[in-house]
């Protein structure tokens, strides 16, 4: 069994997000929590191009409506994805992040939730360290000067608008970290999802089909609470927002807990204080998540390297001294252009051949 998981981990590594080995095989330990031996030795025959059942019973010599009946089972625990392929369904392998474990949010429990911690804090952090990064800051809307010209990547409101669908649903870091015992005061039900397919949500076992109004009032509550707008770091394909924070957010807790300032992507935005006006009241401070302020002589400092351009210690200043301004151009970091793009530049920093055939 060992080895089949073993070989399973070195597949999904293949994969340009990663799944790093560990010395404990706790990676292991996580995949034999997730995937029966049928299920992991049929992963290890799929890659990134979606297959169908009879081509993947093919290759690995076995009855095709058994191998049909595991893909249904692992696409069921969302282990697998799939999609039309000349009019028949073809599956393909997932990464761990963001990917199989995500789609874990119903079901994980107290056992899954410290695996993921141990695998975090002895090897997953660091796959944070690659770019291209998992995720991306979308600043706060309302906080953008009206005389600015934003790139739709860089407003959670081209999502929202451009969908058929919306859909919220449980934050899984959060529930990950209350079931160990370290759960923070944050919502647990505010991470958003989007569909162009109307009714996409309506028979979720664990997404909330809601309306485009609601959607607002979450990023809106979200605001309110401090969280961090953060979504894929793609400039199209962006199916989901995530609101989060350093306490619970396993790109975000890189950052906190490791120092990894390459795991998240800044928006094209950064903070400007005006001097003359700030009170030195520090009001901003404790609402940032990225230690990016302090007081100095009374007055608000940045560290720029820490500024991710999110614009929450904004909503917080009283004086309104604090504001977000464009970074010049050299500095601005486009995103990747669609998910093959970011698949693509993400290999290159691996040292991996980026061949989705893998």
């Amino acid at each position: 069994m060992e080895t089949i998981y073993k070989k399973l981990a070195k597949q999904l590594d293949k994969i340009p997000n990663g799944y790093p080995e560990t010395t404990s095989g706790v990676e292991l330990k996580i995949l034999a929590k997730l995937f029966t031996p049928e299920e992991a030795e049929i992963a290890c025959r799929m890659n990134l191009t979606p297959k169908s059942a009879e081509t993947i019973s093919q290759n690995l010599q076995q009855d095709k409506k058994q191998v049909q009946g595991l893909l249904k089972s692992m696409l069921k625990k969302g282990l697998v994805s799939v999609a039309k392929q000349h009019r028949e369904l073809g599956f393909k392998l997932i990464p761990f992040i963001v990917g199989f474990y995500e789609n874990q949010n119903a079901n994980i429990d107290q056992e899954f939730a410290q695996l993921f911690e141990d695998y975090y804090q002895e090897s997953l952090y660091k796959m944070m360290t690659t770019g291209p990064s998992v995720h991306r800051v979308i600043p706060i809307e309302k906080n953008i000067p009206v005389n600015i010209e934003v790139m739709p990547y860089e407003k959670a409101s081209t999502y929202v608008e451009s969908s058929k669908a919306w859909g919220v649903l449980n934050c899984i870091c959060r529930l990950q970290k209350r079931l160990i015992g370290e759960g923070c005061h944050h919502s647990v039900e505010n991470c958003l999802v989007f569909s162009s397919k109307e009714n996409q949500f309506k028979k979720s076992d664990y997404i909330r089909a809601i309306d485009k109004q609601e959607a607002y009032k979450i990023l809106e509550q979200a605001h309110e609470e401090g969280l961090v707008h953060s979504t894929s770091n793609t400039q199209d394909e962006v199916t989901y927002i995530c609101n989060c924070c350093t306490c619970s957010c396993g790109v975000m807790r890189s950052i906190a807990e490791h120092d990894n300032l390459n795991a998240l992507a800044a928006s094209d935005f950064e903070i400007s204080i005006d001097s003359d006006s700030c009170s030195g009241c520090g009001d901003c401070i404790e609402p940032c998540q990225f230690d990016a302020l302090s007081l100095i002589d009374d007055c608000c400092q940045i560290g720029v390297s820490r500024c991710f351009g999110c614009g929450i210690c904004i909503s917080h200043c009283p004086t309104e001294s604090l504001q977000l301004k464009l970074k010049v151009e050299n500095l601005k970091t486009t995103p990747p252009k669609n998910e093959l793009e970011w698949l693509e530049v993400r290999s290159k920093n691996r040292g991996l051949d980026f061949d989705p055939d893998f």
